[in-house]
């Protein structure tokens, strides 16, 4: 086989290659064999007949484009190998010569991954912010965790609460006519501030009713179906439950997982919060010395690169949205958008967050960063304790899918994060949890520090 390379433009290709009529006879001598013993040919036993009979009763054209195709299918990859490209969109073949007895040839073109020069990726300083764990941290998991374990009690008589579940009749009515997504006859929800609908029905008794209207103008709502709408509710409750939270105590560490103690329970708390809040800090390290190197480096990100990462984000709204009732299209419909420009939105963040994703590549295969066969093992044996199964059942779902490539991928990304956090300088401002992105949200944090 021979290869040759046109540039046409950066990162883009027309790969020339020629394939010897040895390899070009003995696809036509399988594909030949194969039609004799599949085309049943009226006058002639199943297999006998002649080529030149079932080449004309196949047609030419047929019999040339399956045989190019076949061809394609087994010489592309190798002649891509041989070239040593890095293909990253589909090929298209603009020129193809097949005849029987003559050599194949034809010019591929693609896009290919973009060759990055000389980068600084050490020595870099930056500054990002960590969350201090403090007692009220604590507290607050361990809040959370009295809910967690809650009991919830129905009461005989008494007023909605915050936190309260209650059963009620809704019934939801937009200009006097019904609207059925918002109705209920027996609706069970639990009294949370963040369902702004249901707020006002709070104080109500049991067995009482309150009509109220309700406008969709927060924030949160703006991609609901119902944004600027006013609805009016009319809603008789029913029945109240409430959570019933157990005293912080020595036996309630003891429900909650292996703890002697409730001091015990504290401390594992802690000791994850302050796990967390490092973990979380040096992710955003790592992002701020990535941003300083991707500062300096000019690249033409392929198009195709920056298709499949709009594609991502596409992909990851409508997923949000589904969960509160919307979705893309109901969106581009109420902002009278259409899909190409709702996507062209994302152009420059994907740019960017392609070029990125060369950066951490192009780190790896410099660094040498390779995932070893234990990186993996102890990899699914994490995951299988996290999910709790079987360490080989895990490994066994997993193994030769997808799902592999992923976390070799996040393995490899892992290390060459922890790389770039020895070999550049981090200063971790420690800040309230309140207090967390501020600072950095402003544009001050991750800046070199003279």
């Amino acid at each position: 086989m021979k290869t040759q390379i046109q540039e046409l433009e950066p990162n883009k290709v027309a790969l020339l290659v020629e394939v010897g009529k040895d390899k070009v006879a003995e696809a036509y001598n399988s594909f030949f064999q194969r039609a004799a013993r599949s085309v049943k040919i009226p006058g002639f036993r199943q297999g006998k007949a002649p080529r030149p009979v079932l080449a004309k009763f196949i047609g030419p054209e047929a019999v040339k484009s399956q045989i190019e195709e076949e061809l394609l299918e087994t010489v592309y990859p190798q002649a891509v190998r041989e070239a040593k490209l890095e293909p990253v969109s589909p090929y298209v073949v603009e020129e193809s010569n097949l005849k029987e007895g003559e050599p194949f040839t034809f010019k591929a073109v693609f896009e290919i991954k973009p060759k990055i020069g000389d980068i600084a990726y050490t020595g870099h300083h930056v500054q990002v912010q960590q969350a201090i764990v403090d007692e009220e941290s604590v507290q607050k998991v361990l809040g959370q965790l009295r809910e967690q374990f809650s009991k919830t009690q129905p009461l005989e008589a008494g007023e909605l609460q915050v936190n309260d579940y209650f059963l009620a009749n809704i019934q939801a009515t937009i200009d006097g006519q019904v609207e059925p997504e918002l109705t209920e006859e027996k609706g069970y929800h639990k009294m949370v501030d963040e369902n702004r609908m249901l707020v006002p029905l709070k104080g109500l008794k049991i067995g009482e009713s309150r009509s109220y209207q309700y406008t969709f103008d927060h924030e949160s709502e703006k991609d609901s179906k119902f944004a600027g709408k006013k609805v009016d509710f009319q809603v008789t409750l029913e029945r109240i439950s409430r959570p019933m939270v157990p005293e912080l105590t020595d036996e309630f560490a003891k429900e909650v997982g292996e703890y002697q103690s409730l001091d015990d329970l504290k401390a594992k708390i802690r000791a994850d919060l302050e796990k967390r809040a490092r973990s979380d800090a040096e992710e955003r390290g790592f992002d701020q010395v990535l941003e300083k190197v991707a500062e300096k480096l000019e690249i033409k990100v392929p198009e195709s690169m920056i298709q499949r990462t709009i594609d991502f984000f596409v992909q990851r709204i409508d997923r949000r949205w589904r969960q509160f009732g919307t979705n893309i299209e109901e969106y581009l419909k109420k902002s009278h958008k259409d899909m190409k420009e709702f996507r062209e939105s994302f152009r420059e963040k994907a740019i960017h967050q392609t070029k990125v994703m060369l950066i951490i590549d192009t780190i790896g295969d410099r660094e040498k960063v390779e995932v070893t066969e234990a990186d993996y093992r102890a990899e699914i044996e994490q995951r299988a304790k996290d999910y709790n199964v079987p360490v080989e059942k895990l490994l066994g779902s997993v193994t030769g899918t997808e799902m592999e490539s992923d976390i070799r991928h996040a393995i490899r990304n892992r290390k060459i994060r922890e790389f770039l956090l020895k070999n550049n300088e981090v200063h971790y401002d420690m800040v309230k949890e309140a207090e967390l992105n501020k600072g950095e949200a402003s544009g001050d944090a991750g800046s070199d520090r003279n």
